[in-house]
């Protein structure tokens, strides 16, 4: 079987870390997986983080 994810992108505080772990933590709660974020920091100080989590009962059997 293969499951099925969905994908998600969300703008963090790049300049606070600790705001920054807190979002990533809530996020995590929520189902989230943390893939990817980008290393550029934008003019308001966000970074642009990328998550996944599996689809609710969505798989594909071979």
């Amino acid at each position: 079987m293969i499951h099925l994810w969905e994908y998600d992108s969300r703008e963090l505080n790049g300049l606070n870390l600790p705001q920054m772990m807190s979002e990533l933590e809530r996020i995590g709660n929520e189902g989230w997986e943390l893939v990817l974020i980008r290393n550029d920091i934008n003019e308001e100080g966000r970074v642009t983080a990328i998550f996944k989590r599996k689809k609710e009962s969505e798989t594909i059997a071979l």
